[in-house]
C-alpha cells in the first residue's frame, strides 16, 4: 500500500502509510529473529529495534513487574503475540496518562501481531481500540497547542472534550497547518472508527486465523508436505477453502483501518500463493486500494493539497489488481462467482470518472478506461440485472466524454 506514495512531511502523525512501512520493517526483523541459532540470536540483540521485544512501550511502566516479565518473553520469543498484546494492556493499565508518542507505539505494537499473521478477535479489537486512542491523543494534544495561537484557523475546530491539564509533548507541533489538517483528519478517522466498533459490537468478529495455517496451505507449504509425502486430496482442498474463507473475513474486518491495510495486503498476497488462479486474493487487493483512494481523498477534503499526488497511483495500483483478476474470468460466458470482479472493476472505473480530475487521465484514457468498465458490467448484467443502474451510469458517463469530445472538435473548427 505505501509504495510510490509520497506523504505530507508536515503531517508526520497520521502518515499512515509510513507507519505500514514501519510496521513490515518490525516484522521482518521479528522474523529474521526466528531464523536464527540461539547464539546468533544473543549477539544480534542489540542491533535489533526496541519495537522486536517491545522494551519500547515497557519503559514508560518502569517498576511494573508486570511488563519486565513480557518483555523478557519477547526478548526470548518475538512471535509471541499472545505476550504482545498482554504487554499493550499492561502499560496501557500502569498509567492513564502517557504521552503521544507512547500512544504512537502503543497502537504500533498493537498491529505487530496482525502483520505477523496472527489473528484473533480480540488481537484486531486492541489493535483498533489504541488506533483510535493515539488519534484522540493527538487531536487534544494539537488543540491545545493551537489555543495558544492567535488565529482564524480555530474558527471551525470543535474544541470539546479538551483536558487542560494534558501534556503538549508533541515535538512535531511547529506547522499550524499541519496541526488543523491532522486534527481535521483525525477527528474524521475517529468518527469512522466508531462505526466500526458499532458494527463488529453488533455482528461480532469470530474468525481466528494463524501464520502456520497460511503458510500450510500456501504454495510453499503444499511443497514441503508433498515432500513429507503429503499430497493434494479433498480434505487438503477443504483446509484451502477454509483459510481462503477466514483470510477474506479478516480483511473485510480491517480494511477500514489505515493503520491496517497493508497488513491487509500481505495477507491477500499470502492468499494468492494458496492457489495463482483464485480471484479471491486479486479482489481484496483491489479493495484494499479502494480503502486508500478512499483515505487519500479524506486528506485532500481536510486540506491536505499534497494528498493529490497520491490519488493516481493508488488508483492505478487497484486497476492492476482488478484487471488481473479479470484475466481469470470468462466475459462471454461469466457466472455468479465472476460477479465480484466484473461490477467492482465496473464501479472502480465509475469512481476513476467522478475524480477524473485527480487521476491525470489523458482523454484517450479515461475513455478507455470507461469502456473497460462497460464491457465488464455488461458482462455482469447478464448474470444478474440487479446491476442495470451501474451499468447506466457507465454508459452516461461515456456519453458525456463523447460529447464532451465533439464540443472541442466543433470549437477547433
Amino acid at each position: 500500500m505505501a509504495n510510490k506514495i509520497v506523504e505530507n512531511k508536515n503531517t508526520p502523525n497520521i502518515n499512515f502509510m509510513t507507519f505500514q512501512k514501519q510496521l513490515l520493517g518490525i516484522t521482518d526483523e521479528i522474523k529474521e529473529h526466528n531464523k536464527k541459532s540461539p547464539l546468533k540470536k544473543m549477539l544480534g540483540r542489540n542491533k535489533e529495534s526496541n519495537h522486536v521485544d517491545g522494551s519500547v512501550i515497557g519503559s514508560a511502566a518502569e517498576g511494573n513487574s508486570e511488563v519486565k516479565k513480557l518483555v523478557s518473553k519477547l526478548n526470548k520469543e518475538p512471535t509471541d503475540s499472545t505476550s504482545r498484546v498482554q504487554l499493550v494492556n499492561a502499560v496501557i493499565n500502569h498509567s492513564k496518562d502517557h504521552h503521544l508518542d507512547t500512544h504512537r507505539d502503543l497502537m504500533l505494537q498493537a498491529a505487530v501481531p496482525i502483520y505477523l499473521g496472527d489473528i484473533t478477535p480480540v488481537f484486531v479489537q486492541v489493535s483498533i481500540v489504541t488506533y483510535k486512542t493515539y488519534l484522540e491523543k493527538l487531536q487534544n494534544v494539537h488543540k491545545q497547542n493551537m489555543m495558544a495561537i492567535k488565529s482564524s484557523v480555530l474558527k471551525n475546530v470543535n474544541m470539546s472534550g479538551i483536558n487542560v491539564n494534558d501534556e503538549a509533548d508533541d515535538e512535531n507541533l511547529k506547522n499550524s497547518d499541519g496541526m488543523l489538517t491532522e486534527i481535521n483528519v483525525g477527528e474524521s478517522l475517529v468518527g469512522q472508527v466508531d462505526d466500526l466498533l458499532k458494527a463488529m459490537q453488533n455482528r461480532p468478529m469470530a474468525t481466528t486465523l494463524s501464520r502456520e495455517e497460511l503458510e500450510e496451505v500456501t504454495a510453499d507449504g503444499k511443497a514441503a508436505a508433498s515432500f513429507f509425502g503429503g499430497g493434494e486430496d479433498e480434505n487438503s482442498q477443504q483446509k484451502e477453502n477454509v483459510v481462503i474463507g477466514k483470510t477474506v473475513q479478516v480483511i473485510e474486518a480491517i480494511k477500514q483501518v489505515p493503520l491496517l491495510q497493508g497488513a491487509g495486503l500481505e495477507l491477500a498476497q499470502a492468499m494468492g500463493r494458496i492457489d495463482s488462479k483464485l480471484t479471491f486474493p486479486l479482489v481484496m487487493e483491489g479493495r484494499l486500494y479502494m480503502q486508500g483512494l478512499k483515505y487519500h481523498l479524506l486528506r485532500i477534503e481536510s486540506g491536505d493539497k499534497s494528498a493529490r499526488e497520491n490519488m493516481a497511483p493508488t488508483f492505478n495500483q487497484a486497476v492492476v489488481a482488478y484487471r488481473r483478476a479479470i484475466k481469470l474470468v470468462s466475459k462471454t460466458n461469466p457466472k455468479k462467482g465472476d460477479l465480484p470482479v466484473l461490477t467492482e472493476f465496473a464501479n472502480l472505473t465509475q469512481y476513476g470518472f467522478v475524480h477524473r480530475d485527480l487521476m491525470r487521465f489523458t482523454k484517450d484514457g479515461v475513455k478507455h478506461l470507461m469502456k473497460l468498465g462497460k464491457d465488464t458490467i455488461d458482462a455482469a448484467v447478464t448474470v444478474d440485472q440487479s446491476f442495470m443502474p451501474l451499468q447506466k451510469r457507465v454508459e452516461s458517463a461515456i456519453n458525456q466524454l463523447e460529447r464532451a469530445e465533439e464540443e472541442e472538435a466543433y470549437d477547433d473548427d
